[in-house]
């Protein structure tokens, strides 16, 4: 099971990849629209991704699971699978940590989208 340093470590991670993600982002908008967007709340900033441009789908899909992982860390649920609510091992973790889902549900999951790693 992860230890209190390590979710801190993985949170520091996850919130510096949002500001890198919510920037990109951001600049696209002002570009596409024309509109500064640096206020809008995340979950706006998200559906504006989806509703401007599918160019902007993949940052806009990241930044929603990075959001979602900050999220659970906050309510205690972090580390553990959306889906069947086992432990989602450290390594894959450690490797992505908004993952949302353990291997074995990642596997059989229609639903699971690959993204392009990130920078």
């Amino acid at each position: 099971m992860l230890d209190i340093e390590k979710v801190a470590q993985l949170q520091k991670n996850l919130m510096n990849e949002k500001e890198v993600v919510r920037s990109r982002l951001e600049d696209a908008l002002i570009r596409l629209t024309g509109q500064d967007v640096s206020s809008v709340p995340t979950a706006h900033l998200i559906k504006l991704c989806r509703r401007e441009s599918d160019d902007l789908h993949d940052d806009g899909f990241r930044l929603e699971r990075i959001d979602a992982a900050l999220c659970a860390i906050h309510t205690g649920l972090f580390g553990y699978c959306a889906d069947c609510e086992e432990p989602i091992s450290i390594n894959d973790l450690l490797n992505d940590p908004a993952e949302p889902r353990c291997f074995e549900c990642r596997t059989r999951n229609h639903y699971y989208h690959e993204l392009a790693p990130s920078n």
